[in-house]
């Protein structure tokens, strides 16, 4: 079978894949493995959910906005911010599974480590400073190999099979999902496991789940690709990316749409949080809370993946914004029927359930929207100065958002919710001009 991408000319632009022959069976094995990677990664991230559990981990240990604001950005922004240097490297391969399987290895040890740590140390202000600076460790270790896996699927997974692929990896995800959301409960409410000791188990589980996925993904047989010949220096990388970022305005625009919607998530660490102070939910609701997230993502997983595969990004990118903005007005409108009314008993925390509702069912487009969307702007031989480019502004843009915790220490809840709704608003104002690069190609 032969795994080549359509050539689309968006406004100038030339899209053309690799030529690689894959032969049918190469194909399908691809795709299980990578299929099998997403559910156990699904899975695994879960169990230490970072808007939820980490959040809530930080939240014990200190009662800082700031430092609890900034976990969910910083776990992102690791991930992101290493790409673009990773990039003048990654470009220069034509096989891209070394970089992941080095990165996958660092990861591994880094999380085995935090979860000893967290097992044995008790002093809450060596506990947070460590997990700091392990987490930080661990995420920018997993950005070393993000362009690698971007890549490597891109050229065993064809285009119009790629909404289906990540879909099918988040519908497995989420059914293991909802027994993780259980696993988390459980855990944080058993009494033989005291605070840390709740979350350091669950960090070892973390370690295991993820050790498996990243194993299924490195076995996959990588074809040759398109490599970048001429010697790239980083500070060239940058130029190039300069370079692109004045001369491509389709690309232009739809990095200011990710932008707008990614600092829009400056709000998801704190509806946990909020149903934490202000609701009063105990550290088991967490779990439900864990659960609904999943439960909603595995319901509406297929849906966006058809819609990816049907009728294109663009589409799925405008919808995202109008979803994260309808979690950020709902959360809006529960704190004003909370202060307005100011209601007492076990089932206040019930009332955050269709924020994780909401948020669950818009995740699974998010990674459309993003990478998979940007797979199709942008050639083969460029694609990871694009993806890095990309990734390392989304990094940079992320952190910026973890001082969510500052605008609730300033403006409250609801000012925090309030500009979440806003910069939403703008990102689905940004995506309507943008090009669906199916519709547009010759």
């Amino acid at each position: 079978m032969r795994i080549t991408k359509s050539t689309n000319n968006t406004k100038g632009r030339n899209n053309i894949d690799m030529d690689n022959v894959i032969p049918e069976h190469e194909a399908r094995r691809s795709f299980a493995l990578g299929v099998f990677n997403g559910a156990v990664f699904r899975f695994s991230e879960a169990l230490i959910d970072p808007p939820l559990v980490l959040t809530w981990f930080v939240s014990q240990l200190t009662s800082s906005n700031l430092l609890v604001g900034l976990v969910t950005p910083l776990g992102d922004a690791g991930w992101l911010l290493p790409q673009i240097f990773v990039s003048v490297r990654i470009q220069r391969m034509r096989h891209k599974m070394p970089s992941y399987t080095v990165a996958a290895v660092i990861r591994a040890i880094v999380w085995l480590f935090l979860g000893a740590a967290m097992w044995l140390v008790e002093a809450p202000r060596v506990l947070l400073v460590g997990f700091f600076v392990m987490y930080t460790v661990a995420r920018l270790s997993s950005g070393l190999g993000g362009l690698a896996f971007f890549d490597v699927v891109a050229k065993t997974i064809p285009a119009r099979r790629r909404g289906s692929f990540f879909a099918w990896r988040q519908l497995l995800g989420g059914l293991l999902g909802l027994g993780a959301g259980w696993i988390v409960k459980t855990v944080l409410n058993h009494p033989t496991l005291p605070f840390p000791r709740g979350h350091a188990t669950l960090f070892l589980l973390y370690f295991a789940a993820m050790t498996l996925g990243m194993t299924a993904f490195i076995l996959i047989r990588e074809p040759p690709g398109r490599a970048v010949v001429e010697p790239v220096t980083v500070r060239e990388q940058f130029r190039r990316a300069r370079w692109l970022l004045r001369k491509d305005g389709v690309y232009r625009r739809y990095m200011a749409a990710r932008l707008a919607l990614g600092v829009a998530s400056i709000a998801l660490p704190f509806y946990g949080i909020y149903a934490k102070r202000v609701l009063r939910a105990p550290a088991g609701m967490v779990g439900v809370y864990v659960a609904t997230r999943v439960g909603a993502l595995l319901l509406f997983n297929l849906p966006w993946g058809r819609l990816s595969d049907g009728r294109g990004n663009q589409l799925v990118m405008r919808l995202a914004g109008l979803g994260n903005g309808a979690t950020a007005l709902l959360a809006l409108a529960l704190v004003g029927l909370v202060e307005l009314l100011q209601p007492q008993g076990g089932w206040l925390p019930y009332l955050a359930l269709p924020l994780f509702f909401i948020d669950g069912a818009v995740r699974p487009a998010q990674i459309l929207m993003g990478s998979n969307f940007l797979l199709e702007l942008v050639p083969e031989p460029e694609r990871p100065l694009y993806l890095g480019l990309s990734n390392t502004l989304m990094g940079a843009v992320v952190l910026v958002s973890g001082l969510g915790g500052l605008v609730v220490d300033i403006f409250g809840f609801a000012g925090l919710f309030v500009a979440s709704l806003g910069l939403c608003l703008t990102g689905y104002a940004l995506a309507m001009g943008l090009p669906e690069p199916r519709e547009t190609g010759s």
